[in-house]
């Protein structure tokens, strides 16, 4: 079977073509479509195929331009051309690049297509012919498993069932029977960083050492699939054989007469020891129950997927039954901070380094007994790293390999790596401000200046935050705890203090005065004067000449 690809900016063309012939019939897959050129590469790139069928104007990159770059990558490809009436041109171009004929887009007829699919078979057979046959073992070893993964993948999601899995199997080679089959998600463990070594053909070649490692260390004699769901995750769906041994010394997943945890556990072990030879890369497991038929599989495979998710509570390279894994789930959901936590969390990190670490130690371990969910426990991270921000408003955004550290918390994968992850961002944070000759208090002093400098012009606390670049609240509580004072009262004090200058001399009205500290409201002024001197600005100014005079 020959995988196809149609590509048309037109999704009424698409439509149409791919419903114009039973294209499985006359032998031909249909792996995607794409809009444009560029959806179209790579898309081909996945899949390999052996037909695209493409539209010659299109955005982004056109079908001339498909077919140079993918020929750059696919030796034995073939190209049909969508063309119009007035595109001949442009048709004449792609058959020198390699296009084996074209259609006319407006009189295309069933049986044109057909025509012209009937000699990209014959093609197709000469170039096998001619490369004795290696280029078809891989195509066809590719199309299979391709078709194989989509089979399983529906019957995952639901689309597909048993009987559909059953009357395909030996079209497809499926090498597993009905009765007890047991499936395996494998995860490879910070795939992210692992996946920049790679470009996209290197990382094809790791999912193939993926699978070709598993393929090699499974016992001959087990049947199994092994699907790839993507670079970094794959499935392993088991029959299970007749169990051997003393009936006592069996530890079973759930059925009688099935494969021991034991015997998994060793095949695992081997798997992931394999890996980290070779591959240097470590693997979480999650193991389903026993499902019963291909009807079971689904729910097998939520099964699988949650006790892999589970795993977030345990180190790397760890494997789990889901049977294992609900155990710890007490459905507690409830895991918040109080207010007064969160009051009680500041002060620690903003006064106490070691307090501060010792709240979050205790913290994880709380996360890791009390069977919360893992949302949960996300949610509580992302909370506590927004309350260190609060303190040091000055760390830079971005930190390590140039994410910022709620990007850095995100693709955290397990419990233990969000723990380190904010103790090693609250040393981080620590070591900023001592490195910056204790930032903390130059905003209290920066604050201080532009009150003393500037105490005539309408001055708030959110305007003096603004020019110094820092939060408010964080400005107010450090102010406080520097200068004694809160701003309010300080910029108050400072007002006053001129204010009592200026009216110790004869010739500034007292709404001058006023205007001089900062107060356009001279009733405000003078009453605000009076709380704090004891006196109005005239009683203030008698007093001031007549000591003057004394002397």
């Amino acid at each position: 079977m020959l995988n196809v690809i149609i590509v048309d900016d037109e999704l009424l063309m698409r439509i149409g073509l791919k419903s114009m012939i039973n294209w499985e019939e006359h032998g031909f897959y249909m792996i995607g479509e794409a809009a444009n050129g560029k959806e179209a590469l790579e898309l081909a790139l996945q899949h390999s195929p052996d037909l695209i069928i493409t539209d010659i104007k299109m955005p982004v990159m056109d079908g001339l331009e498909l077919i140079r770059q993918a020929s750059q990558h696919f030796s034995n490809c073939q190209y049909v051309i969508l063309s119009c009436l007035d595109e001949f041109q442009y048709a004449k171009e792609a058959l020198r690049l390699g296009a084996v004929d074209y259609l006319i887009k407006s009189d295309m007829k069933q049986q044109q297509l057909l025509d012209v699919l009937s000699m990209v078979k014959k093609k197709n057979e000469r170039l096998l012919h001619n490369s004795g046959g290696e280029v078809f073992k891989q195509h066809y070893k590719e199309g299979i498993g391709y078709l194989k993964e989509s089979l399983f993948k529906e019957l995952f999601s639901g689309f597909r069932n048993e009987e559909e899995i059953v009357s395909r199997s030996k079209a497809l080679g499926i090498s597993l029977v009905q009765g007890s089959m047991v499936l395996i998600k494998l995860r490879i463990d910070r795939f992210e960083r692992i996946r920049q070594k790679y470009v996209e053909q290197d990382e094809k070649l790791l999912r193939y050492a993926v699978i070709n490692m598993m393929e090699e260390l499974i016992p001959r004699k087990w049947r199994r699939e092994v699907i790839v769901e993507s670079s970094s995750e794959y499935l392993l769906i088991m029959n299970m054989p007749e169990m051997e041994g003393e009936p006592e010394n069996r530890s079973l997943l759930g059925y009688e007469e099935v494969m021991p945890k034991d015997r998994l556990d060793r095949l695992f072990a081997s798997i992931s020891g394999a890996m980290k030879d070779y591959l240097n890369i470590s693997l979480s497991i999650g193991i389903s129950g026993v499902a019963s038929g291909y009807n079971g599989l689904r729910k097998a495979y939520q099964e699988a997927d949650m006790a892999l998710r589970l795993l977030f509570f345990e180190r790397e390279g760890n494997a789990i039954y889901f049977e294992d894994g609900t155990k710890r789930l007490r459905n507690n959901d409830s895991f918040v901070l109080s207010r007064e936590e969160e009051s009680r969390f500041r002060r620690l990190v903003e006064e106490d380094e070691a307090g501060a670490q010792a709240y979050l130690e205790q913290l994880w371990k709380k996360a890791d007994a009390e069977g919360v969910t893992e949302n949960e426990v996300r949610k509580l991270y992302f909370r506590l790293l927004t309350l260190m921000n609060s303190c040091f408003p000055s760390i830079p955004e971005t930190g390590a390999r140039g994410y910022t550290p709620y990007e850095l918390l995100l693709q955290e994968e397990r419990l233990y790596g969000l723990h380190e992850l904010l103790i090693h961002y609250l040393q981080q944070c620590l070591t900023h401000n001592q490195s910056t000759d204790d930032r903390n208090q130059s905003y209290a002093e920066q604050a201080s200046e532009i009150i003393m400098n500037h105490y005539a012009e309408d001055l708030s606390l959110q305007s003096v935050a603004n020019q110094i670049n820092v939060n408010p609240s964080y400005l107010s509580r450090i102010f406080k705890q520097e200068t004694g004072s809160n701003f309010v009262s300080f910029l108050t004090r400072v007002r006053m203090d001129r204010a009592q200058h200026f009216l110790k001399g004869k010739n500034m009205k007292v709404y001058e005065v006023a205007e001089m500290v900062g107060y356009p409201n001279t009733a405000y002024f003078s009453k605000l004067f009076k709380k704090v001197t004891g006196a109005t600005p005239e009683e203030y100014r008698a007093r001031a000449t007549k000591s003057e005079s004394q002397k």
